[in-house]
């Protein structure tokens, strides 16, 4: 499967997802935390050196539809993102070690005794233990950095 980048300007532009971007204030306050075009200078240097465009283009089977598929989702996702900048980072990491410690809970209360109890836990830890906590606790890292 090939990216299709008219196809990802023609959703991008039929979605209005850079305007709903910006009627969201996520880019003011981005620049309010210092985050400029000028401040992705270095990184992108770094970028360059480490080859990452070459290492996407050789991957880009992979990753490209990804995307593309992201790109579909944005639209439904951006209006979470206002109200997730305004939740304190505290809150996110809380969130992230009260997940941790379901986890913990979840295995500990949960028996192994049988295949659809193993099951269960996983069904239950995999969330909990990982996409939970990644997710609330670099939330809450990328927000305090933006709140300042």
């Amino acid at each position: 499967m090939k990216f299709d980048f008219d196809k990802a300007v023609n959703t991008l532009s039929r979605n209005k997802v850079l305007t709903k971007t910006a009627q969201l204030g996520l880019l003011s306050r981005l620049d309010r935390a210092g985050f400029k075009l000028s401040t992705a200078k270095p990184l992108l240097k770094k970028a360059e050196e480490l080859d990452v465009l070459g290492t996407l283009e050789a991957s880009s089977d992979k990753v490209l539809p990804l995307l593309a598929t992201v790109i579909d989702l944005a639209p439904g996702l951006l209006p979470l993102a206002g109200p997730a900048l305004n939740t304190p980072p505290i809150v996110l990491f809380a969130t992230g070690f009260a997940s941790l410690a379901a986890a913990f809970a979840v295995i500990t209360v949960i028996p192994d005794n049988t295949v659809s109890d193993v099951a269960l836990q996983t069904a239950l830890v995999i969330p909990l233990a990982t996409i939970i906590p990644a997710v609330t606790l670099i939330g809450g890292g990328v927000l305090s950095k933006i709140s300042k």
